[in-house]
């Protein structure tokens, strides 16, 4: 029991001192929720997942056009947009934490405001579409 006991300390200060132990506490994200905001998430994908599965490329290839195409008309909405690449994350509203894990479908956005229930939708959505989400959700005029 005492030799278990002592390679677990030893463990310990060895991860610490590596400071795998911060990179480990920071891999998952965690968005602070200020007003009203979308979290536009794909599950991270290797290279070689990508040489190899043409629709996995397209998908996400798409995902990151209709994301750089909303970005600023929804900023000016006050709507803010983030993109993560992360199996889930965590989202911050005040001092109310939730984590947040993809269903079967690892991509899709996460709308959220104050005060409000959270909306998923799931699947890439074309700029038009999430404008048009984001319009339903938070309104014609965000703030």
């Amino acid at each position: 029991m005492k030799r278990i006991n002592v390679a677990i300390i030893c463990f310990v200060a060895l991860i610490l001192a590596s400071g795998r132990a911060r990179v480990a506490a920071a891999e998952q994200d965690v968005v602070v929720v200020h007003g009203p905001t979308i979290v536009a998430f794909f599950e991270p994908v290797s290279e070689k997942v990508m040489e190899k599965d043409a629709g996995t490329n397209e998908a996400l290839s798409d995902f990151q056009l209709y994301a750089r195409q909303v970005r600023g008309p929804l900023q000016r909405r006050g709507v803010e947009f983030r993109e993560l690449y992360a199996p889930s994350f965590r989202l911050q509203d005040g001092k109310r934490v939730a984590q947040f894990r993809p269903g079967k479908v690892k991509v899709g956005y996460y709308f959220v405001a104050p005060g409000k229930k959270p909306r998923i939708q799931y699947g890439v959505m074309t700029d038009a579409d999430i404008l048009q989400a984001a319009n339903e959700y938070f309104g014609q005029a965000a703030h």
